[in-house]
């Protein structure tokens, strides 16, 4: 197996950190750090990666010294280098003018997000209190729609003469479905179908009013009822299926649940063909603590609780600590709401960061590049159009060897309403995200 040495003589828990991103989880490579006095590197200036034949020597960013004020108060620079854009520029007489290991712990870590957190329809945070891609640094830089710390890592690696041991050939295709709303007629109350009902036949939707009859009277299959279609397509394509399931109670305007007694027989029979993960509410997520713990505890009996994705994705790096503490060991929120891209820069999992005990999880965060709603709702493109930019997408990941990651809904593979023809899309989506 390759291995690369850094020679510095009291590194941060930081730079271990963007080291160990950069070698071994995106090229397959071990990493040491070693104290060369003979290098000279001991006091505050540069540190240097050593393979068998070639060394980089390499600037160190305040943002490795864990100086957060300073950093802040300059900014993190980007520079380009090699057909990409980097952060952590560091003016200096060294063979890179940027801190690789600081480029990886500021992506990874999202330190950026850290400052806003907290902040709800703000520049930098929506109404639902999520970051935005348009105010992310990588987008600014036009580097969001690429995996650039595998990119900087697989450079690194040309530079230096050391083969990775994952290769292009590593490539792999994910595909998960969000189960925001299981059905759209079954598993409501009488009462509330009454007044969807009533209220379809005030505003004289006579198509609606006869679906929800003939699903409810069980002459139709209710719309959002796609599970075999996914499901066969994903088995048929040799994919495991993730699912994320919402399961908390109806509460209106974001947790829109079904009754557990549709809910649950469902989870039963999607159990044995794909893996059944919790999906934890809106509510759950804005109060965590007790609310939190309950709905995982009632997840529990049902489903796989150890591995989650937030709804509306409001999942970030200021609550991995706590995900962690509650024994989740997989978070698979890392993505845009308004935007498709590399949130973290990276298409592959990796290992989370506390930022304030300054200090790696156990807790492995799974990327994704694109969800549908993305390329409906806010870039608002045609099933076409949408095809092409997911392509885009997978092929900067085949170029990495990582791992493509989509989001879709039961819903908008269920061809009803603003989400017909996307049903083909999906399978087309599927088809050309292959290895």
């Amino acid at each position: 197996m390759s291995k690369i040495s850094i020679s510095y003589s009291a590194p941060s828990e930081r730079m271990r950190y963007g080291a160990d991103i950069l070698f071994r989880t995106c090229l397959g490579v071990d990493v040491e750090w070693v104290d060369n006095v003979d290098l000279d590197n001991s006091g505050t200036h540069f540190y240097t990666i050593n393979a068998s034949t070639k060394s980089l020597k390499c600037p160190i960013h305040s943002l490795s010294f864990c100086d957060d004020m300073t950093t802040r108060s300059s900014g993190v620079m980007w520079v380009e280098w090699k057909g990409f854009k980097f952060p952590g520029e560091v003016l200096g007489v060294t063979d890179l003018m940027f801190d690789p290991l600081a480029a990886a712990f500021f992506c990874c870590s999202r330190w950026e997000e850290l400052p806003s957190d907290g902040e709800v329809d703000t520049e930098m945070r929506d109404t639902h209190g999520r970051f935005r891609g348009v105010s992310s640094a990588a987008y600014k830089e036009g580097m969001l729609r690429t995996p650039i710390i595998e990119n900087l890592a697989r450079i690194l690696a040309k530079e230096l003469g050391v083969t990775p041991e994952i290769t292009t050939q590593d490539y792999e295709y994910q595909p998960t479905i969000d189960i925001d709303i299981a059905f759209a007629y079954q598993g409501r109350s009488h009462l509330h179908n009454i007044a969807a009902g009533t209220r379809d036949f005030v505003l004289l939707r006579w198509g609606r009013v006869r679906e929800r009859m003939n699903v409810l009277l069980n002459h139709a299959q209710d719309p959002y009822d796609s599970y075999d279609f996914f499901l066969n397509l994903h088995e048929q394509s040799h994919l495991t299926t993730q699912c994320f399931v919402h399961f908390a109670d109806y509460k209106r305007p974001y947790d829109l649940g079904v009754s557990k007694s549709v809910l649950i027989p469902l989870m039963e029979k999607l159990s044995s063909r794909a893996n059944v993960n919790w999906h934890p509410s809106y509510a759950a997520t804005s109060h965590r603590g007790q609310p939190f713990l309950n709905e995982k505890r009632t997840f529990e009996n049902v489903g796989n609780t150890s591995e989650i994705r937030t709804h509306f994705l409001r999942g970030q790096s200021s609550m991995w600590t706590a995900f962690q503490d509650a024994s989740i060991q997989h978070d698979y929120s890392m993505g845009y709401a308004d935007q498709p891209g590399f949130r973290a820069g990276m298409s592959r999992p990796f290992p989370a960061y506390d930022i304030e005990k300054d200090s790696p999880l156990e807790l492995v965060i799974h990327p994704f590049a694109v969800m549908d709603s993305t390329l409906k709702s806010y870039l608002n493109l045609d099933c076409e159009q949408s095809l092409h930019l997911v392509s885009e997408l997978s092929d900067a990941v085949r170029e990495v060897g990582g791992v493509m990651m989509t989001v879709w809904h039961n819903t908008s593979v269920s061809n009803h309403g603003i989400w017909e023809g996307w049903q083909t899309l999906y399978e087309d989506v599927v088809r050309r995200c292959l290895p």
